[in-house]
């Protein structure tokens, strides 16, 4: 059964207690989480990734939040960012919430005020990521945690649901192994790319046809991809 609480969670903090603070917290909630201490990285992950929310600290190196938050608006992203920040004036919250900030919380803060916030910005229905997506015969709608091949249905394991769906949502993209532990187990995790391969191996089993070829493709020295209907 797959667990209903794996949105993807990007946090985006350059102090490491606080971070890795912040991840494990979110973990034991069965959120998976990336972490990124740097801006320019930082904007990269949110524009190529795919999550449900941003834990984004306002002074990072290279590029701060503020910038961030500004450029990804701009572009014409809809993910919800919860600004996190030593900054507790009220023209500092005004400037926060007006760069496109969603919520402001402010630092020192409890883990579970953190949390109360995070539902709350995940309730939001309208900012959620594309729940149904189509791609190699496969049908995967977020929503019930479904995954069909025509008429049949498919079980999958946990990382196995979100392994299909990063490539699917990156559809046509070779996605290398370490950008793969990054989608599906979370930065900084300790998994070793046979990890990799070994659920890659496991879902052609469940998703391919005998008699085809099988949809998630090998790209030698490169990666993985799913390639375009």
């Amino acid at each position: 059964m797959v667990n209903k609480n794996m949105s993807r969670i990007l946090v985006v903090e350059d102090e490491e207690g606080l971070s890795g603070a912040i991840q494990e917290w979110l973990q034991d909630e069965c959120y998976v989480v990336t972490v990124e201490s740097d801006g320019q990285e930082a904007l990269k992950k949110l524009e190529n990734g795919a999550f449900e929310l941003v834990l984004l600290d306002w002074m990072l190196p290279s590029l701060s939040g503020l910038k961030i938050c500004q450029s990804f608006r701009a572009a014409g992203g809809s993910t919800p960012i919860l600004m996190i920040t030593a900054k507790s004036t009220l023209s500092a919250k005004e400037e926060g919430l007006d760069s496109g900030a969603d919520d402001y919380l402010t630092k020192p803060f409890s883990m579970r005020e953190l949390s109360a916030r995070v539902r709350a910005l995940l309730r939001r229905p309208k900012t959620r990521p594309e729940m149904i997506i189509e791609a190699g015969g496969i049908r995967l709608d977020r929503k019930s945690l479904r995954v069909m091949k025509g008429d049949v249905p498919i079980k999958l394991l946990p990382k196995e649901f979100i392994l299909l769906e990063v490539l699917m949502r990156h559809c046509g993209v070779v996605l290398s192994t370490e950008e793969l532990i990054d989608h599906v187990w979370g930065s900084h995790s300790d998994i070793a790319p046979d990890t990799v391969r070994s659920h890659v191996k496991s879902l052609r089993k469940k998703v391919d046809s005998p008699e085809l070829p099988s949809i998630i493709k090998t790209v030698h020295g490169m990666g993985y991809k799913i390639e375009a209907d």
